[in-house]
C-alpha cells in the first residue's frame, strides 16, 4: 500500500470485497491451497484485518460457497419457478449464463472436493438438496427430470471448468459437446 492510506470503507462493503477476492482465490486453488494473504492483498486489506471480518479461512470459504448457492438460487432456480408451465428453458438459459462466470463453476467443484470436511459436506448437501427439491417441485418436473436436469448441469459445470466455451471455436469436439444434449433436456419423464 506504499504509505498511502485507503479511505475508510464500511464493514459490509469491505466484506463484499473480501468475498470477491476469496472467490477468485478459492475457485482456482481450493480451501487448502488458497492463500488468505493473497485474498487480503487482492482486497487491499491487511492480513490481520481479514481475520477481523472472517475468523477462519474455513469460515471465509463457507461464506463464498454460500454466496455461490445464493447466486444459483437467484439467477437460475427463481427464474425456473417464475417461468410457468415448463421451467427448463428458463433454467437452462440461466445456467448457461452462470457457466460464463467460470469462477462460480470452479468454486462449486471446489466445494464438492472439500466435502471431506463435515461442515462443508453439510453445506453442500443442504444446498444441493434445496436446488434439487425446488426443481423437482416445479411444473412438468419430478424426481427423474430434476435428476437429469441437475446431472446435465453438472456435466456442463465440468465443461466450464475445462474452459470448453473458449475452446469451442477451434475444437470441433468441444463445440459438439456444448451443443449436444439439448433435446434430451426438454423431454418429460
Amino acid at each position: 500500500m506504499e504509505g498511502k492510506r485507503r479511505p475508510r470503507v464500511a464493514a459490509q462493503q469491505r466484506r463484499e470485497e473480501v468475498i470477491e477476492a476469496a472467490l477468485a482465490e478459492f475457485a482456482h486453488k481450493g480451501l487448502h491451497g488458497g492463500s488468505t494473504i493473497n485474498i487480503a492483498r487482492q482486497a487491499d486489506l491487511s492480513h490481520p484485518n481479514l481475520f477481523r471480518l472472517f475468523s477462519t479461512k474455513k469460515e471465509l470459504f463457507v461464506t463464498v460457497l454460500t454466496r455461490v448457492f445464493e447466486i444459483i438460487d437467484r439467477e437460475m432456480v427463481q427464474r425456473g419457478e417464475a417461468a410457468g408451465s415448463d421451467p427448463r428453458p428458463a433454467m437452462s438459459n440461466a445456467w448457461g449464463g452462470l457457466m460464463e462466470r467460470r469462477e462460480l463453476m470452479l468454486m462449486l467443484l471446489q466445494g464438492y472436493a472439500a466435502s471431506d470436511d463435515p461442515d462443508i459436506r453439510d453445506l453442500m448437501h443442504r444446498s444441493t438438496r434445496s436446488v434439487f427439491e425446488r426443481v423437482e417441485a416445479m411444473p412438468e418436473m419430478n424426481a427423474d427430470t430434476a435428476h437429469r436436469f441437475i446431472a446435465e448441469g453438472a456435466l456442463y459445470m465440468m465443461a466450464s471448468a475445462m474452459d470448453l466455451p473458449a475452446r469451442a471455436a477451434e475444437d470441433p469436439w468441444a463445440d459438439r459437446f456444448l451443443a449436444s444434449g439439448g433435446s434430451q433436456g426438454n423431454t418429460s419423464a
